[in-house]
Formats: structure tokens, sequence, C-alpha cells
């Protein structure tokens, strides 16, 4: 078993008077953003590692306070922050994160090490988490994201076993590219895939506010990403191992449980098991403040991208759960789910702890904003 321990320091802020969510998210994409990434970057100016969502890294609390009298800071960083933040609302709390590394038993029969795995969003969130475990058992590990987050790139630096490639899924043009990149690095193709990019209904592809511009023949975005994504990437790890004669391992996070269930008896065939987590809440940036508050997210009931990693390398590597395995995760344990038949999720984390009619207000309530917008509309 091995250890490593970070200081988080969370910085809480507020939007700037009269700035709306959409500006906010502009600016600090296109503008302040930019500003920062050198300052950032833990081989430049600064120390610090910052996931984009609030959350700062350091070794020893000194860094952190250090890097805002950095002149670059004062003098760039800081007057542009008072364009998009409320500088009266700033709150900051502390807390120690520790990543502990359990060594797996006897029971696994597509063990990771030595061999590679790609994850997709594997720069953020839950796919980070499985980014660094599987480093840690000593995986090649091939990253397939939209960008580099500081954190991220702080970690995968000097790490010749970690390849970054900048890719969007919502392109399959893009897995072309990735599979490339894999046998130009290593001359193989993955042993196994952990499936991690995903959206969570962002405003520029939801059912409700359909912004999605275009003819349409491509779709929603959201289900490009979390739906058409992962059943391509599946379709394409079955024929890059068959070319290889190899065996190789597939886990989905999205839960399509349809398609997993339809390929549980596959693996004969294809040479490639397909599992898939069903997590309950976790605590990953795409619950954005908006989302905290209509789907009554709370941190302490949720799990940690930690939790999910390590349940995914598990379904990745043990025989005990063979193709088809559906495995719901929450606070109080796991549970393999039944093919058929299946009872709804119980515990905290699972959304049945809480207020059923509040809870369905608060999800209901920008529905109905929408639609009540749209009554009455002249055509």
């Amino acid at each position: 078993m091995s250890t490593e321990s970070l200081i988080r320091v969370t910085v809480c802020v507020n939007r700037k008077p009269g700035t709306t969510e959409d500006e906010f998210s502009k600016y600090w994409a296109y503008k302040h953003g930019p500003l920062a990434t050198e300052w950032l970057q833990p081989t430049g100016r600064s120390p610090l590692a910052f996931d984009g969502m609030g959350d700062f890294w350091v070794k020893k609390y000194e860094d952190f306070e250090a890097a805002f009298l950095d002149p670059y800071y004062l003098e760039v960083i800081q007057p542009d922050e008072k364009n998009l933040i409320d500088m009266e609302s700033i709150q900051v709390t502390i807390g120690v994160e520790r990543v502990v590394i359990e060594a797996f038993d006897m029971s696994i029969d597509i063990p990771l090490k030595d061999k590679i795995i790609l994850i997709t969003g594997g720069a953020s969130g839950i796919g980070l988490a499985l980014t660094q475990q599987s480093h840690a058992l000593g995986a090649r590990v091939l990253v397939a994201d939209l960008r580099p987050t500081p954190l991220f790139t702080a970690f995968a630096a000097s790490k010749p076993n970690i390849l970054f490639i900048q890719s969007d899924v919502s392109k399959w043009s893009s897995f072309d590219k990735i599979f490339a990149a894999c046998e130009e690095k290593w001359n193989d193709v993955p042993d196994a895939y952990g499936i991690c990019a995903g959206l969570f209904e962002p405003p520029f592809s939801n059912f409700w506010d359909d912004r999605e511009e275009g003819d349409g023949e491509k779709g929603y975005m959201q289900v490009r990403v979390n739906v058409d994504h992962p059943v391509k990437l599946t379709r394409m790890a079955m024929r890059k191992s068959l070319e290889r004669g190899k065996r190789a391992s597939v886990c989905i996070i999205h839960a399509i449980i349809g398609f997993v269930k339809s390929l549980s008896s596959t693996e004969p065939l294809t040479g490639v098991k397909i599992t898939t987590i069903c997590p309950g809440a976790v605590n990953t940036p795409l619950f954005t403040p908006s989302k905290i508050s209509q789907f009554s997210f709370a941190e302490a009931k949720a799990l940690t991208p930690d939790d999910v990693a390590k349940h995914m390398l598990e379904l990745l590597q043990k025989k005990e759960y063979p193709c088809g395995t559906m495995l719901e995760l929450s606070l109080t344990g796991t549970r393999v789910l039944p093919e058929w038949n299946i009872a709804p999720p119980a515990g905290e984390g699972t959304g049945q702890e809480l207020n059923a009619e509040e809870m369905m207000r608060a999800m209901l309530r920008p529905i109905e904003e929408k639609l009540g917008s749209e009554r009455g509309a002249k055509l």
C-alpha cells in the first residue's frame, strides 16, 4: 500500500454583481484563465496546481500564501479578477486529501501492470483519479481529453508512461488519432479502456433548453458524448483487439445498461470484457453552482472520484466481474445489478434519502420556467 497527501485549499467566490453565469464562464475560459495558466503551472511561477473549479493543491500551505505574493499575480491576475469576481465574498477552506492505492489480490485475471489503458476524460474528475491510480499500478496511460488541466499537468510531469492526446470524443475521427498515437508511442493498442468523458446537461446541450445549432444531422452533443462515444469506442476496442490477437477490458461510467447487457455473452467472440459502473452522486467539476442547487447536491453525501476510479479498476481487472457486469456504487457500498427486476438504489447519495417532493420541485423548476416562456409564443 502507498499513500500520497496533498493540502487542498478551496476558494469559494461569487460572480461580480450584474454578471450572468454565461458571461462569467466565457470570461473565465477566454480571458482570465489564459492569464493565469503560466502562473498556475508547478514548473513555472507558482507551486500550485489548480483544478479549474476552485480547488488549489499544494504540498505546504506556505506555498499557497507565497504564490499570492508573486509580482505577476499582484500586477496581472489580481486586477483582472475584479472584472468577474465579487472580491468581498471570497471564502477559503483548507483540508488534506490522501490517495491510498491498495494492492489487488489473486482474483485479478487482466492485470494492468505494464499494460496500456486508454482513459477518455482522463485529465479531470473521475478520469484523472483513474489516471493516477492506473499509473500507480504500473500501467502505461493514454489520456484523451479536450485539454490538460493544471492538476493533470502537475501529476503527469516527468512521467514517460503517461501520454496526453488532445481530442474531442464527440467526433469519431478523434478515435483514429488516439489509436495512431498509441501505436506510435508503444507500438501496440490498449489493453484496457476507462470511458469517463461525459457531459451533465450543459447549457449548450439540453433537451429542454435546446440551443443546438445547425441542421441537426449530428444530434445532441450530450448524446454524442455520453452515448455514441462509449458505444463507438467499445466497437473499436473489439476491432483493435482482434487485429492484435489480444484480450482487452472496457469499463464504461455512463451506465448505458441496455448496451452493456446486450453484450454480456460476446467476450468469447471478441476477447473484450465490457462492464459498467453506476455510481451515485460524485463530487466532480460537473456539479456547477446551478446544478448543486437544482439536484440537491451535498458534498458530505457524495462519492469522491477516487472511490469510483478504485471500483473501475476492479471491474477492469477482476475475474469476479464477468462481461456484462453492472456495478452500482453508493456510500452504502456496492451491488451487482441483476439482469431483470432491478430494485431502486437505497442509501445516502442515491437521492432516495432526500425529500422527494422538494427535490422534484427543484429539478422541474428550470424546465417549467423554460416551457412557461415558450407557452403562447407566436410561431
